[in-house]
């Protein structure tokens, strides 16, 4: 485990083998045998063995969900092993109007980022920067976490865990820290009348583990965990499936990610950060409905007119394994993007679960109007200076400006 402070411990160094690397990047194409989009293959048995020590942990900033334009077509994986690259050409199942969605390039299915995300972008402007800032200041920011590793580019078996954090800080030294706030979930600096400075993304930062992101709270048990994940040429390859959900706070709601695919990272050659990350899967029609209420999708007209435009885009198979081509699709392919940052792990997982805000509490026809949504955030101010509201005061923008981990620059490529 990473260690909550410095005091008698020696922060494990990264020693990273760069001969493969030195001779070529990892984002060289004629790394990547596949036509298609694919994951690369697992490296030989040889490269893992059992006395392998190094560990890791990368906490995620930049999540990006932006793909407007044709950005769709660059991000995600071929999942189904076929490129739709025409109404007439192969599918796994049957669209819902009977004309499959078109891959992107190499075969990329990305049907949720062609259709679907340009509507939810476009309705909730600050979507991006919301999830920027929670994550920045602590408050659910997702971690990767590397054990067993041997520290180079290439093997062949990882021990694999995404974890959340409630809280995180930029202290040295956590000892005597305490908790308050709303239900508990703030982290304070010891007498409780001060919060904890936040995180400074400096690769020093300390998180709190979230105990609901944990099998009964016990951090030996992570719920997103893959004991035979690998390293292939600087790329993890963790894969995850329909069991796995990831909570992204967006201030007043959340997102929610369920899927049934992969995670895939690129480690920098000095071991400090992920230069370039990517999930990507199957989402289930069913879990996709599900995340409109949290994320602040209220009214139920409305919420109807979005639930069709996903049913309507579906383009896989909730299980590949099940069904034939004649059936209909029961799933949309996602992807999205982010990076990370090294940082490490208290040694005591936080004494509250993550509070996850419901937008649509108290609204409705007879309990009062739909949750605004923010757009005094600095996307709409450098995008669209235009539509800034009037009533967005300098503080509300500040925030923003303000935060080490800055709003999401959308990466320009893919793997």
């Amino acid at each position: 485990m990473d260690s909550a402070g410095r005091a008698g411990t020696m922060k494990p160094q990264l020693t990273l083998l760069l001969l493969v690397s030195q001779a070529c990047s990892v984002y060289d194409p004629s790394l990547m045998t596949q036509s298609l989009a694919g994951v690369p293959d697992r490296p030989p048995a040889s490269t893992s063995k059992s006395t392998d020590d190094v560990e890791a942990t990368f906490a995620f900033r930049n999540i990006s969900l932006d793909q407007a334009g044709d950005r769709w077509r660059r991000f995600g994986l071929d999942l189904d092993g076929m490129n739709t690259a025409s109404v007439d050409g192969p599918a796994e199942c049957v669209a819902a109007n009977g004309r499959p969605t078109l891959d992107g390039d190499k075969g990329i299915d990305n049907s949720f980022g062609q259709n679907v995300l340009p509507t939810v972008v476009g309705l909730i402007a600050c979507l991006e920067d919301n999830i920027a800032l929670n994550q920045g200041l602590g408050f659910g920011t997702v971690l990767l976490r590397l054990r067993e590793w041997n520290g180079t580019p290439n093997d062949a078996k990882v021990d694999v865990s995404v974890v959340s954090a409630v809280d995180g800080t930029s202290a040295d030294d956590v000892t005597g820290f305490e908790w308050d706030g709303p239900e508990g979930a703030t982290l304070m600096l010891p007498g409780a009348a001060e919060e904890a400075p936040p995180p400074a993304w400096d690769g020093d930062d300390i998180f709190f583990v979230d105990p609901g992101s944990l099998v009964a709270g016990d951090i030996r048990y992570p719920l997103v965990w893959k004991t035979d994940a690998y390293i292939s040429n600087g790329r993890v390859v963790l894969p995850v499936d329909t069991a796995t959900t990831f909570v992204f706070l967006t201030g007043p709601g959340s997102f929610w990610l369920s899927l049934d695919g992969y995670l895939i990272a690129d480690i920098s050659e000095d071991g400090q950060t992920l230069e370039k990350g990517l999930l990507a899967g199957r989402f289930s029609a069913g879990d996709l409905v599900a995340t409109l209420e949290p994320l602040g999708i209220c009214d139920e007209g409305f919420r109807g007119s979005v639930t069709s435009l996903l049913t309507d885009n579906l383009d896989l198979r909730i299980d590949p394994t099940l069904g034939t081509p004649d059936d209909q699709c029961t799933a949309s392919s996602v992807a999205f993007s982010f990076q990370g940052v090294r940082a490490r792990i208290a040694e005591t997982i936080a004494p509250v679960e993550l509070p996850i805000p419901d937008p649509c509490a108290g609204t409705g026809p007879q309990s009062g109007p739909e949750p605004a949504f923010d757009r005094c955030c600095r996307s709409v101010q450098l995008d669209s200076p235009s539509l800034l509201p009037a009533d967005c005061t300098p503080s509300d923008l500040q925030r923003y400006t303000d935060l080490p981990n800055p709003i999401p620059v959308p990466l320009e490529e893919s793997f």
